[in-house]
């Protein structure tokens, strides 16, 4: 197996897995923008695991939400 093989199956598990956070985080659809946001605040106030708060991230990454930089 060459190096590049590797690498290959690396960025594949890494796209996978992105895609599962895509469809974890579209589960938080139904959550007005402002209510993402406050979720999102208080995770992070509260140190939630930082699966749950990358996920939340994603979901504001999706709707292009630029008030999470002032979270």
């Amino acid at each position: 197996m060459a190096p590049s093989d590797g690498n290959a199956s690396s960025q594949s598990g890494t796209m996978a897995a992105a895609r599962r956070l895509n469809d974890k985080a579209s589960l938080l659809r139904p959550l007005k923008d402002e209510h993402l946001l406050e979720v999102y605040r208080e995770a992070k106030r509260m140190n939630l695991s930082a699966e749950f708060i990358e996920l939340l991230e994603d979901a504001i990454s999706l709707r292009q939400l630029e008030q999470r930089s002032r979270a």
